[in-house]
């Protein structure tokens, strides 16, 4: 599996579970369900969003690695 394919990965796993917080939203809308978004699923989501550009760039590199090495 390639790099950016881990990254599309991660990608579609995160967008499936903001789908599915969404779903949660409409039954559960308390102060609760707002201090565990707040807590816990913005920072997740902030560094997918990190992490899918330090994969990128690693995704450029090594491709440049293998392009001077052949």
């Amino acid at each position: 599996m390639s790099v950016s394919s881990n990254s599309n990965r991660l990608s579609a796993v995160t967008k499936e579970l903001l789908n599915h917080w969404r779903e949660t939203g409409e039954h559960w809308r308390d102060a609760k369900s707002k201090e565990f978004e707040n807590r816990y699923l913005q920072e997740l989501f902030a560094g997918v969003d990190t992490t899918n550009s330090v994969i990128e760039q690693l995704d450029k590199i090594l491709k440049k690695i293998r392009s001077d090495c052949e």
